[in-house]
């Protein structure tokens, strides 16, 4: 995407979303999509919803899921806190090793969503 063009304030906006670490993304993304939500059915159409206009916002918290899942912490207990605590969301096993099955579940979900989002949703064109 050609940042050039935007006004100096949406350029700054962006390089500063896209500087983040990618297990803040994530953490933001849990707290904001899942803390509130009952089951992933609702989540799934909560995402749906907002990628009927723009998933911008989908596109960035993907990668940042990626990143995370392709390097998880090393750190023992990231994964399960993210999940219990940023998503307040319960497993079945609350382990890294289930909170990292449920970040997978969440990243297909994800895909999926953009996946089918209409053509005229905006998103952004990195690739």
């Amino acid at each position: 995407m050609d940042l050039s063009r935007l006004p100096e304030w949406a350029r700054q906006n962006i390089e500063e979303r896209f500087s983040r670490p990618p297990l803040e993304t994530v953490s933001s993304f849990l707290g904001s999509s899942f803390n509130d939500a009952e089951t992933l059915d609702e989540v799934r159409a909560d995402l749906a919803g907002l990628a009927q206009t723009n998933i911008r916002l989908h596109q960035e918290d993907l990668r940042a899921l990626e990143a995370v899942l392709a390097d998880p912490p090393a750190e023992p207990n990231v994964l399960a806190r993210l999940v219990a605590w940023d998503a307040n969301w319960v497993l079945d096993d609350p382990s890294d090793a289930g909170a990292l099955e449920f970040l997978r579940a969440v990243a297909q979900m994800l895909r999926e969503v953009i996946a089918q989002a209409p053509p005229t949703a905006q998103r952004w064109h990195w690739e």
